[in-house]
């Protein structure tokens, strides 16, 4: 082979090779677009949306609340007031909106007793639930059983008395309301 032949071969060669060369560079640049396309996007739609934002945003303070309202069955004799109510009711169940408005009402009343509630429905409750009013018994904590829909006001860690079921309560809210 002459040399002649040799040169035209290897330029050959070069322009094979720099072709493909320049396929690849122009795939990576393609590429390199599409990335850079789509993270426009998602920035675009991300400072629309609120998710990024340039600024120093003040933080909501808002003021803490302990809820002690809500209590178990167990610490129904236990509470820190001298006198209060307790309302057994099962926060799902027939009874719930009634017992909810009394405990609403009672709690808009001027000068009244601390009124705190029971779910029944909670798992450390169902124990304390008992199906027919002539098994309840609130004379302490060990022996405590209660229907849907009890009231009972404690008075110096004893109850005071007990009032069982929906229409019985209805009925003493006047009373309560006084």
């Amino acid at each position: 082979m002459s040399n002649r032949e040799r040169r035209r071969k290897l330029k050959k060669f070069e322009k094979q090779s720099n072709g493909e060369n320049d396929e690849i560079i122009r795939m990576i640049k393609v590429f390199a677009i599409v990335v850079l396309a789509l993270v426009s996007f998602y920035f675009i739609f991300a400072i629309y949306n609120g998710e990024i934002s340039f600024g120093s945003k003040e933080e909501e303070k808002s003021e803490v609340e302990i809820q002690n309202v809500k209590i178990l069955a167990g610490s129904t004799f236990n509470r820190i007031d001298s006198e209060y109510y307790v309302l057994f009711y099962d926060f799902e169940g027939d009874y719930a909106a009634n017992c909810l408005a009394i405990y609403n009402l009672y709690n808009q009343k001027e000068n009244h007793l601390k009124m705190y509630i029971v779910d029944l429905n909670d798992s450390f409750n169902k124990k304390y639930v008992v199906d027919s009013n002539s098994l309840v018994n609130v004379n302490n904590i060990d022996e405590l059983k209660v229907i849907d829909a009890s009231l009972i006001k404690v008075k110096n860690g004893k109850a005071e008395f007990v009032i069982s079921g929906n229409e019985e309560i209805s009925n003493y809210l006047e009373t309560l309301l006084k």
